[in-house]
């Protein structure tokens, strides 16, 4: 499907996924995000971090959101431009994100401490997507929108980076 953007001449293309809240569907929504990339022009560390992200939140969707409910769906939309790729995951929870878990940085020290081992998903969504944003849905659950640019204009952690960063950190080996 192609769309006018507010730039002359500008194409998108769009692709919607619904998925049932079972996990394994996330591998779905991963290999259609890897395809289009690869076709963007992506490079191979970005095509695995945005799988990562994405892996992440549809994971989040499912378990959170939907709660392994399989009749509610995880929609996934997939908006390729020129220059940017955008992801939005939606589940149909009633249950909304509390602020905080979208904003902290969890430290493997609580964690490893604590039973509460949550966080760690959204934190690398941030740290391997240039823009991310989290929303209510139309459905009325949560939302993330996350944008990956074409030409990286930050410095971003690499998924082999990141895994690495909290394997050091929990083996205490900073």
């Amino acid at each position: 499907m192609s769309n006018d953007t507010s730039r002359p001449g500008a194409e998108e293309k769009i692709i919607e996924l619904r998925l049932p809240s079972k996990l394994g569907y996330e591998r779905v929504a991963m290999d259609t995000a890897s395809s289009l990339a690869k076709r963007m022009g992506f490079d191979n560390d970005r095509v695995e971090s945005l799988k990562t992200a994405i892996s992440e939140a549809v994971t989040n969707a499912i378990e959170h959101g939907n709660q392994q409910d399989a009749a509610m769906k995880v929609v996934v939309l997939l908006t390729a431009r020129d220059d940017e790729l955008i992801i939005s995951v939606a589940d149909q929870g009633r249950k909304q994100l509390d602020a905080d878990c979208t904003t902290r940085n969890p430290h493997i020290e609580d964690a490893m401490v604590n039973a509460d081992k949550g966080g760690w998903g959204i934190w690398l969504i941030r740290e391997l997507m240039d823009e991310v944003e989290f929303t209510t849905a139309p459905s009325g659950g949560n939302q993330v929108r996350m944008v990956i640019h074409l030409e990286q204009g930050l410095v971003h952690l690499s998924t082999q980076r990141a895994w690495n960063y909290l394997f050091r950190v929990s083996w205490g080996l900073r």
